[in-house]
């Protein structure tokens, strides 16, 4: 019998009828009924609901305080309503419904995406975050609605069965997100500090976070006319006139600033003069210090969160002024935007006030202001401003409307920066440049607001350009974060409720950090604004007051007026070359040499340029090959004029890398994978011993006299300090990658390399070499090389 051709085609849709029909049959058997699908919707509905009455009670729209709260709820569910209602015409005009999980399902899933969405998170992760809350709550709303009306007990068994086990499913998934968001995430990530190096002697001198001998009285000034701040209002001690402020706030326009000025009964002309002054018992004159806040909420405000700074420092002698620029920041109703360049001015105007109390008679503070010694602190957006009152300062017009006259010139000797932003203003759109004026900037590796290092920008453009001795410093605590510098700010860098979702356990407590800010901001104004060169020795080096600082890991960074660069790889583009001219570059066995730009994780230039070097771990095969050096050669008399003597100091920044230096190129497939073989092991026999690189620092005189020390026997290369910002599995499009580049000032005096070559001569040095351990793979980063010479006192 002939058997009839098989036909491929016809076999195909016999197939696709059987899985669809299969598919239909499953389908039917588990698929909700009307009232658990109603269920869905309800749940995912009531979540938003919570979401939107969450984030009222964070809203302060600026009623009497028993109606603030209710109106805050009140205006997130009206605004959420009003969306929702949005998302409904939108899409019955378009008849895009989808009749699975309902009207309210769909249109509470879009709302609650949207709310989501305007938080810092990207989109991705706004969705992710919507679709991991949202299906589960439809989930478990449809499976409880199926309980509670009794509809699972009525159709197949395996329905039953796939309805609880969804239902406790849902209802753990949902306990496990409550424990982690309420938690205080984890620390699992910190780096481990690295072994101890000899130890440093202590500090001969009083710890400046103790109090000082001064009785510390207070005050506030102001307008006498703020309806929002009675300390500032009826309740202020000295009145000041207000100032229009117009022209540096620019492109805030529209019926959201109405309501700004509705809420604070003032506008942009109109902007008071407030501050809260401590200041000592006594004749004087003091030096004065101007403390501003940075951007929050408005209506919580700021500038209280300075009291223990105030206390401390008016008890050493010193007038302390926090400044009241709440009106500057940002609201439930509209932040301002292009406005530090207005903070920044503003702070000169509170310096304006100071000089004309000092000179008046009938002033309480008539010749008590050392106005020859004044210094500026800023936090966050107000650090920026500080710094950018300090390039103010010595202009004679506004850069971006030069028919603005300015007639500053205070005499600001010291700025500080805690944990400011850079760039957000730049003056003729250029970076703000400081010019001889002692500068500190604090930084914490965990900073969930300003989460890069933008306050290195600063540190690198400040310039000393005259005979007068000063200095930077920088300080970059790792279990640091951006509040707990001020009391008012807390460990949330990021406003409740979506705060909450913050990785707070590694931190400081707040108090410790604050001891931190004390002891830094009190030494850097003895040393700056008293002269009290005892206290810079602390800034060179932090292990000399060791037992003053909490339990944590610090890396800092130092420069002073009699710095002399040697090469700071930003003078052109040939890697073979330094900044001292005739100096240049020579290398030798290095697997990575290269001069670039350093970024902040990833997202963003430092604008400084450093050089990258790395070098491979030896083995066997390569043992007689010369050992890999990276060397800066001073020929004949290039460092004539330096005055270099036992006591200066050979001065350059190094930082650790995540970096592996490329494998060797081999001949050969069965090679090639051999060493592939044993790279893969090196590196995973290396990420668990976490090893750092290890070098050594040579120098050599013209005549042939050369003296080694081991880095690590005089200042320890700093793990890679890691960072998690979030409890959430991956912040990377938040926060780039979870380290930054962060350099470390080493200083080694020449009369450590002369205790072991005596006949090495410091005034005929020829060489600067940086000779890699090869026990280990490496790759460092290098900057600011150059000789720290004694200051004359």
């Amino acid at each position: 019998m002939k058997k009839t051709p098989m036909n491929p085609a016809k076999n195909r849709k016999s197939g696709l009828r059987k899985t669809r029909s299969w598919v239909k049959t499953a389908w039917q058997r588990i698929q909700p009924d009307p009232s658990t699908r109603k269920g869905a919707g309800w749940a995912v509905l009531g979540m938003v609901a919570v979401t939107a009455v969450t984030v009222g009670l964070f809203i302060r729209p600026g009623f009497i305080p028993l109606l603030d709260i209710p109106a805050g709820i009140f205006i997130a569910l009206l605004f959420t309503s009003l969306v929702l209602l949005g998302v409904i015409l939108l899409l019955r005009f378009l008849f895009l419904l989808p009749r699975f999980i309902g009207w309210i399902g769909l249109f509470a899933f879009g709302t609650f995406l949207f709310i989501l969405d305007q938080f810092p998170f990207s989109f991705t992760m706004s969705l992710t975050i919507c679709i991991a809350l949202s299906v589960p709550a439809a989930v478990w709303g449809g499976t409880v609605a199926a309980v509670a009306t009794g509809k699972w007990k009525q159709g197949k068994t395996i329905r039953s069965i796939i309805t609880l086990i969804l239902l406790f499913a849902t209802s753990g998934y949902f306990i496990i997100i409550a424990v982690v968001f309420f938690s205080r995430g984890s620390d699992a990530h910190l780096a481990s500090a690295p072994e101890p190096v000899p130890t440093v002697e202590p500090l001969d001198a009083p710890n400046p976070a103790e109090p000082g001998p001064h009785t510390v009285l207070t005050l506030t000034y102001g307008s006498g006319t703020d309806r929002r701040r009675p300390e500032f209002g009826q309740k202020a001690e000295l009145k000041t006139e207000s100032v229009d402020a117009k022209a540096f706030i620019k492109n805030n326009k529209g019926w959201k600033m109405k309501l700004r000025q509705w809420y604070w009964g003032f506008d942009f002309t109109q902007f008071p003069v407030n501050g809260r002054v401590w200041f000592p018992q006594g004749e004087g004159p003091f030096p004065l210090v101007l403390c501003v806040h940075g951007n929050h909420k408005m209506e919580e405000h700021s500038d209280p969160g300075y009291g223990y700074l105030g206390e401390l420092l008016a008890s050493r002698g010193f007038i302390f002024v926090s400044v009241d620029e709440n009106f500057f920041n940002g609201s439930w109703i509209s932040g301002l935007s292009d406005e530090n360049d207005g903070r920044a001015w503003m702070l000169l105007q509170h310096l304006k006030v100071w000089h004309s109390w000092n000179r008046s008679p009938s002033s309480l503070f008539f010749t008590k202001v050392d106005t020859s010694a004044v210094g500026l602190i800023g936090h966050s957006r107000g650090g920026e401003a500080a710094a950018i009152a300090g390039a103010f300062n010595r202009l004679s017009r506004y850069p971006e409307d030069a028919t603005i006259v300015f007639d500053f010139g205070f005499n600001i000797e010291a700025i500080i920066a805690i944990a400011p932003c850079d760039g957000q203003y730049q003056p003729a759109e250029k970076p703000t440049p400081l010019e001889n004026v002692h500068y500190l900037v604090l930084q914490g590796a965990h900073d969930a607001d300003v989460s890069v290092f933008a306050g290195s920008r600063q540190y690198g453009r400040v310039r000393f350009t005259d005979d007068v001795f000063r200095f930077k410093t920088s300080l970059y605590s790792y279990r640091s974060n951006h509040g707990q510098f001020n009391t008012v700010w807390g460990n949330r860098d990021i406003g409740l409720p979506i705060g909450w979702l913050l990785n707070v356990k590694p931190l400081l407590e707040g108090e410790e950090q604050r001891t931190i800010g004390k002891i830094y901001i009190s030494a850097f104004l003895e040393a700056a604004l008293r002269g009290r060169r005892e206290y810079v020795r602390l800034f060179r080096d932090h292990r000399c007051i060791a037992s003053w600082l909490p339990d944590d890991i610090y890396v800092t960074q130092f420069q002073d007026s009699h710095f002399r660069t040697i090469a700071d790889f930003d003078e052109d583009v040939d890697v073979t070359t330094a900044t001292l001219k005739p100096a240049f570059v020579r290398t030798r066995q290095l697997a990575v040499w290269r001069e670039e730009d350093v970024d902040f994780r990833g997202r963003g230039s430092r604008r400084n340029n450093a050089v990258f070097i790395g070098w491979r771990e030896a083995d066997s095969a390569h043992a007689e090959q010369p050992a890999p050096a990276y060397r800066i050669e001073m020929p004949g008399h290039t460092l004539r004029g330096l005055e270099l003597t036992p006591g200066a100091r050979l001065s350059f920044s190094i930082a650790n890398t995540d970096e592996k230096p490329p494998p060797e190129e081999e001949n050969g497939e069965e090679e090639g994978n051999a060493k592939e073989e044993k790279g893969a092991e090196e590196a995973e026999h290396d990420q668990k011993e976490d090893h750092l690189p290890e070098l050594d620092v040579e120098l050599a005189d013209a005549f042939g006299n050369t003296a080694r020390i081991r880095l690590g026997e005089v200042r320890a290369l700093p793990p890679l300090l890691k960072s998690r910002f979030t409890k959430l599995w991956n912040e990377d499009d938040v926060y780039g990658k979870d380290w930054e580049i962060t350099f470390q000032t080493v200083e080694i005096p020449l009369d450590y390399f002369l205790s072991i070559t005596p006949l090495l001569d410091v005034r005929r040095l020829q060489s600067i070499r940086f000779l890699p351990d090869r026990a280990h793979a490496g790759v460092i980063v290098l900057d600011d090389v150059g000789f720290a010479i004694e200051p004359r006192r």
